[in-house]
C-alpha cells in the first residue's frame, strides 16, 4: 500500500506573521535558507534533500520548493498546473497595479488564447529588435566617457529603459528616429513599483501625505491614460498594431507591463550579471587578461562565438535569475512526487500557497552535480545544449513571453559591447571593456553570480537586494574603456 503524502516539513516560526514578512522581504535567500537549516538539525537524516519546507508569509502558510524537479511539476505537469491559480496568489499584491486580463495573472482557460495572440505580435518585434538594440547600446556607451568610472547596475538600468521604451514605445516604421528616454513614464512606472512592494498595504490619500500605494495606483491610473493613447497615435506610438477598442485595451493593458519598473529592473539584473561574467571574472586567476570576453573575440568563428555567447547567457540566467521565484495558489489539494524511494511524497493543501524558489532549483545538486553552484561557461556550449536549464523565465505554458525577446537583447547588447558580429561593429570598433579587480567584488555578489562555492546565507543578505529583482546592495564600480 502507498504511503500517504505528508504535509510540508517545519513549522512557521515563532516570529509575528508581521516579522516574518519583513524578514522575507529583506531577503528571501536568508529566510528561506534559514528555515532549510533549521529543518536539516532536527532532521539529520534528510540534510541533503530538497525537501518542501513550511513557512508563512503575509500571514499564509507556504510550501517552499527548492528541488529542480519539483517546480518542473508545479509548472509543466497539467493535472498539477490545473489546481494552480497565479491571479489568486497575486490577487492582492499585484492586481490592483496590473489589473487583469493580462498574462501575468491570467490562469485557464483564458490564458493560452491570450499567448497564442501575444506569441504572434512578439514575431515581428523579435526580428526587428536587433537593429534597434544595436544603435541603442552604441550610443549609450560611446556617451560615456572612457575612463570613466560606473556603477555597473545602474548604468545597465539606464541601458534598459532606453531599450524597453525605445521596443515598445517607438516607431517601427521609422527605427532610425531618436529614442528619448520619457521622464513621465519612467517616474510613473517607479511609483507604482514602489506602491506594488509596499510593506503598508493600505491606500491612504489626503491632502498632505500620499502612503506609498495610494500614490502608485494613481500612477497606474495616469500610466494606463497615457499608453491607450500612445497606442492610438497615428503613424503607431508602439510596434503592435488594434483595429478595435477591445485590441487597444488590451494592448496597452500589456504595454503597462512590457514598459514597468520590474520589466526594467529584470532585464538590468540580468545584463549586470552578464557583463561582470564576461568581463571581470578570471577563468585563470593567476591571468589577468583570462576572461570570457577574451575568449569570445578570439578567432574562433562567428557560430562558435555566437554558442558561446549562447551558453554563458543561459549559464547566468540559471545562476542568477532576475526575480528569485513566483507564488501559486491550490485550488484544490496537490500532491507533488518526491521522486525517492526514501522520502514521502508531499501534499500542498487547497488555498496554501507555493513558493517556487528558482534560486534553489536552478542550483540542485541532483540535477547540476558538483558544479551546480559554480559559474561554467560552457556548460550549454554546442554538445551540451540539452543539459538542464534554470527557471529565468519561468516554464511550462506560463513561462514569461519575453524570454526570446530579452536574449535577443542581451545577445545583441553584448556583441556590440565586444565589437564583434553585428552591422555596427562591421562600420566601426564598437567595443569597450569593463574593468574591474574581481578579487574586490563582495563575497554575496560572487555567491549570486557563481564564481565562489558555499557562500553563507548572511553573505546573500549582506551584500543582495533580492526584491523585486536581484542587484547588489553596494556599487559594483567598473572602469569603461573605449577599445578604438
Amino acid at each position: 500500500m502507498a504511503e500517504l503524502p505528508i504535509l510540508p516539513h517545519g513549522s512557521p516560526s515563532m516570529l509575528s506573521a508581521l516579522s516574518e514578512t519583513f524578514s522575507f522581504h529583506s531577503s528571501p535567500e536568508s529566510f528561506i535558507t534559514s528555515r532549510v537549516l533549521a529543518f536539516r538539525s532536527s532532521n539529520p537524516s534528510l540534510a541533503d534533500s530538497r525537501i518542501p519546507i513550511r513557512a508563512k508569509v503575509l500571514n499564509r502558510n507556504i510550501a517552499v520548493i527548492s528541488s529542480h524537479e519539483q517546480v518542473k511539476q508545479l509548472l509543466c505537469e497539467e493535472a498539477i498546473r490545473a489546481r494552480l491559480s497565479a491571479s489568486k496568489a497575486y490577487d492582492e499584491l499585484m492586481a490592483p497595479f496590473f489589473p487583469p486580463p493580462n498574462l501575468l495573472l491570467s490562469d485557464q482557460p483564458s490564458h493560452n488564447p491570450m499567448k497564442v495572440a501575444w506569441k504572434d505580435r512578439m514575431v515581428p518585434l523579435i526580428q526587428n529588435t536587433r537593429q534597434l538594440t544595436e544603435r541603442i547600446t552604441l550610443e549609450n556607451f560611446r556617451s560615456i566617457r572612457s575612463g570613466s568610472s560606473i556603477d555597473v547596475y545602474e548604468s545597465m538600468k539606464a541601458l534598459s529603459w532606453k531599450l524597453i521604451l525605445g521596443i515598445f514605445l517607438s516607431d517601427p516604421v521609422n527605427q532610425q528616429q531618436a529614442v528619448h528616454i520619457e521622464p513621465e513614464i519612467e517616474s510613473l512606472q517607479e511609483d507604482l513599483l514602489r506602491g506594488q512592494f509596499s510593506l503598508f498595504p493600505v491606500s491612504v490619500n489626503t491632502r498632505l501625505w500620499q502612503s506609498p500605494r495610494a500614490k502608485g495606483l494613481a500612477a497606474r491610473q495616469k500610466l494606463q491614460a497615457l499608453l491607450r493613447d500612445r497606442v492610438g497615435k497615428e503613424p503607431h506610438g508602439c510596434p503592435f498594431q488594434s483595429a478595435t477598442h477591445k485590441e487597444r485595451d488590451d494592448i496597452s493593458s500589456h504595454l503597462l507591463l512590457f514598459t514597468s519598473s520590474l520589466a526594467v529592473k529584470a532585464l538590468a539584473s540580468l545584463l549586470t550579471a552578464v557583463v561582470l561574467n564576461i568581463f571581470v571574472h578570471r577563468t585563470d586567476r593567476a591571468e589577468p587578461s583570462s576572461n570570457l570576453a577574451a575568449k569570445c573575440m578570439a578567432p574562433i568563428g562567428t557560430e562558435n562565438r555566437h554558442e558561446l555567447l549562447k551558453s554563458l547567457i543561459l549559464e547566468t540566467e540559471r545562476l542568477s535569475p532576475p526575480v528569485v521565484g513566483i507564488m501559486r495558489r491550490s485550488t484544490a489539494d496537490i500532491v507533488v512526487s518526491s521522486g525517492r524511494n526514501d522520502m514521502k511524497d508531499t501534499l500542498i493543501p487547497k488555498d496554501w500557497d507555493s513558493w517556487l524558489y528558482f534560486v534553489g532549483a536552478a542550483r540542485d545538486p541532483a540535477i547540476f552535480g558538483d558544479t551546480a553552484d559554480l559559474f561554467v561557461s560552457e556548460r550549454y556550449y554546442h554538445r551540451n545544449k540539452q543539459s538542464p536549464t534554470g527557471f529565468a523565465y519561468g516554464a511550462g505554458t506560463k513561462s514569461c513571453l519575453g524570454e526570446h525577446l530579452m536574449r535577443e537583447i542581451i545577445m545583441t547588447a553584448m556583441k556590440v559591447c565586444l565589437g564583434i558580429d553585428t552591422e555596427a561593429s562591421k562600420a566601426q570598433n564598437t567595443a569597450v571593456n569593463f574593468v574591474c579587480d574581481a578579487t574586490d567584488i563582495p563575497t554575496g555578489v560572487q555567491g549570486w553570480l557563481g564564481w565562489q562555492k558555499g557562500v553563507k546565507p548572511e553573505d546573500w543578505a549582506q551584500d543582495m537586494k533580492q526584491l523585486p529583482t536581484q542587484r547588489p546592495v553596494k556599487p559594483v564600480v567598473v572602469t569603461i574603456e573605449h577599445c578604438l
